[in-house]
């Protein structure tokens, strides 16, 4: 078990370095995914390689859609395509002087359109647990449905790609019009054989359902097993198929976040890569298809960054799927569309997959200034790559695993509405703390909620050997596992009404002591707490009410008998903290947690997101407001200078001072809004 000396040695050796190389060399770094009206008929196929040779050399690789609609294809209608793909697409690509692959859509079929011209078969589908299917949909470890992909990953591997794509239709969530499935027969068999007795999917869910906390996650667990195997028994049928064909085709997989699929990716990877370890690739994905609300992009890229930290080191290639469905140009603008694409790859992608153009017949024309902006972008994306490669970000850690999924509803239905304590603890990035993505980049482990109940107690001894953030809720979780003794805090009450915080004298509130947060109970109610504190607390805020009394401590750090820090907040904790007091007082209990180890940190009240992954920072203006300074003190392990790269790819040498505790300030000049820029 890790004490606080030990974390911090730990922390030491492994300081934010800012000069390097990067290792992801000649591979793929702009990618244009596309639809089959732009290459069905050679009179379209001509007008879309005359539109990319207009900008040579800034599209590395076209990836062909094998459908413009999400189930599977008939099995003629794959072959037909796998032909003219062969035959005529693929190598008229590789004369223009790009590389040329296939994405297969609709492997086992995302969810229920077109289906009078798809796929029609008595196969079995996806089943929720009521029973219910989703017609564009099959069941992937059924047989027919195997033999089905093991046909056209052959015959799209004998097209001669060079590489092959398994679209995000391989997932069990989220299959309109059903949310979890599959609970077919054939599912439960298999999930009765390796739970050791026959289930129903009625006992199966009342399993998930009843019972202590700890039993509920032990079947809730099992079925996330259950889910990853269900996913590899399909990828070795793939594999097999498409390497029997052409040995050293690299797969690739799309994916977004799949926690309800057990987050399997190296397990997956390996699967993928078969017994002569071909290259795999992989492109993570979500959802942020408009600039209307333009933080998304932000939020997206946490998603991508979890999921590229979730791929082993082997995976080189990490093209983040950049999708502005339903491709329509005005919807999303192109500084919007280049700047994400910019945010993926701080976040941990190696490139980018733009899903930008049109899927329907139609000129291109209007699409040519989106393009040009991304030729533009080329310089930046490869400085980008070059400086921070896959390196590893470094910061808070909102802690989750691949069992995460099974802490949903922790206490009521877990299939039923719901959602993860994760994304809220993503505030901090919007008032500038350094987020990581993998345990083992965290200075500092934020807990929030039932988040708890997704790891091992030894797990949770050695976050709070370290420092921790974390709320009430995830208090209460760590009560039940005989843990809450390590945060200061012996019981909590809870105050449902006009509580306000305050601010106490504590050395890291600093000057805004008895200054106020007023959330507003009464329009976006939560409850608040008070906490009975233990000796040696110290209480960094309290409650008081609109007539000024007192109502007990709000916030508590505590260093613990294992050496750690912890720092547990009962007043909006993850919330409306983009006040100067609080967005202060936060990165000061940031920098307390961490030991002084913050990568970077924020000195100005902006909202600016930063990065620190790799040799590098990526800065992020998340705002309208144009900066016209951005102080940043960033870890440094020696004395290197420091520079800005901008959108052209250029480098500005930057003043710098040393600040002490290892770090060296610098100043950002002029930071229009929504622009990201290097510091390396």
């Amino acid at each position: 078990m890790l004490n606080r000396r030990d974390f911090l040695a730990l922390s030491s050796m492994v300081s934010f370095p800012l000069k390097g190389t990067a290792t992801t060399g000649d591979k793929p770094l702009i990618a244009f995914r596309i639809g089959t009206a732009l290459w069905l008929e050679d009179r379209k196929l001509d007008e879309l390689l005359e539109f990319f040779g207009r900008h040579k050399g800034a599209v590395d690789e076209l990836v062909f859609f094998t459908s413009n609609t999400h189930p599977p294809l008939p099995l003629d209608v794959m072959q037909a395509r796998a032909e003219r793909l062969g035959r005529k697409v693929l190598p008229s690509v590789r004369s223009a002087g790009m590389n040329a692959g296939i994405n297969i859509l609709a492997t086992m079929g995302h969810h229920s359109e077109n289906l009078g011209n798809s796929l029609q078969t008595n196969w079995q589908r996806v089943m929720d647990p009521a029973g219910n299917i989703a017609p564009g949909v099959y069941c992937p470890i059924s047989k027919e449905l195997l033999d089905y992909a093991r046909r056209i990953y052959t015959w799209m591997s004998q097209a001669n790609p060079d590489v092959l794509w398994i679209d995000d239709d391989v997932r069990l969530m989220g299959h309109m019009p059903l949310k979890a499935t599959c609970f077919c027969d054939g599912c439960l068999r298999r999930f009765s054989a390796q739970a050791g007795e026959a289930v129903t999917r009625e006992r199966l869910v009342e399993r998930f359902d009843s019972g202590p906390t700890v039993d509920r996650m032990k079947w809730r667990k099992a079925w996330l097993e259950h889910n990853r195997r269900t996913i590899n028994s399909l990828f070795e049928v793939i594999e097999q198929a498409t390497h029997a064909a052409k040995p050293d085709l690299p797969l690739g997989f799309m994916t977004g976040d799949r926690f309800y699929e057990g987050y399997d990716f190296a397990g997956w990877a390996r699967t993928l890569a078969g017994k002569r370890n071909v290259e795999v690739r992989w492109r993570p994905g979500g959802g942020f298809y408009s600039d209307e609300a333009p933080l998304g992009m932000v939020e997206k890229a946490h998603a991508v960054g979890r999921q590229a930290a979730a791929l082993p080191d082997a995976v080189k290639v990490i093209q983040s799927e950049l999708e502005n469905f339903p491709y329509q140009r005005l919807r999303k603008s192109a500084r919007a569309t280049v700047t994400e694409a910019a945010c993926h790859m701080a976040a941990g992608t190696t490139g980018t997959a733009f899903n930008v153009l049109t899927m329907t017949a139609g000129s291109l024309e209007e699409y040519q200034p989106l393009y040009g902006e991304i030729s533009a972008w080329r310089r930046f994306y490869e400085r980008v790559r070059t400086e921070v490669g896959r390196g590893m970000a470094r910061g808070v850690w909102p802690a989750w695993g691949r069992d995460s999924y099974a802490t949903v509803n922790a206490e009521s239905k877990w299939l039923g509405p719901g959602r993860m304590n994760l994304d809220e603890m993503y505030t901090l990035a919007e008032i500038g703390i350094p987020l990581c993505y993998d345990r083992r980049g965290a200075v500092v482990t934020a807990l929030a909620g039932s988040s708890v109940y997704g790891f091992e107690v030894t797990e949770l001894k050695a976050m709070l050997a370290g420092g921790c953030l974390l709320d009430v809720a995830a208090w209460k979780a760590l009560q039940t596992l005989g843990l809450a003794g390590l945060t200061g805090v012996k019981a909590v009450e809870g105050v449902d009404r006009d509580a306000t915080e305050v601010f106490s004298k504590d050395e890291l509130n600093r000057r805004f002591a008895g200054w106020g947060r007023d959330c507003r109970q009464s329009f976006w109610w939560e409850r608040v707490y008070r906490l009975d504190v233990a000796d040696g607390a110290r209480v960094l805020s309290r409650l008081e009410d609109y007539g000024g009394k007192d109502g007990g401590p709000a916030s508590v750090a505590f260093t613990n008998e294992l050496g750690g820090r912890t720092v547990l907040m009962g007043y909006y904790p993850w919330t409306q903290m983009h006040s100067l007091a609080k967005s202060s007082q936060m990165k000061a209990v940031c920098q307390w947690l961490s030991g002084g180890l913050m990568p970077v940190v924020l000195e100005d009240f902006a909202k600016v997101v930063v990065w620190a992954r790799g040799n590098g920072v990526m800065v992020l203006n998340a705002s309208l407001d144009h900066l016209k300074t951005v102080r940043l003190r960033i870890r440094q392990a020696g004395q290197s200078p420091l520079s800005q790269v901008t959108a052209d790819g250029q480098s500005r040498a930057l003043s710098a001072e040393r600040a002490g505790g290892g770090y060296t300030r610098v100043t950002l000049e002029n930071l229009a809004p929504w622009t990201i820029h290097l510091v390396i």
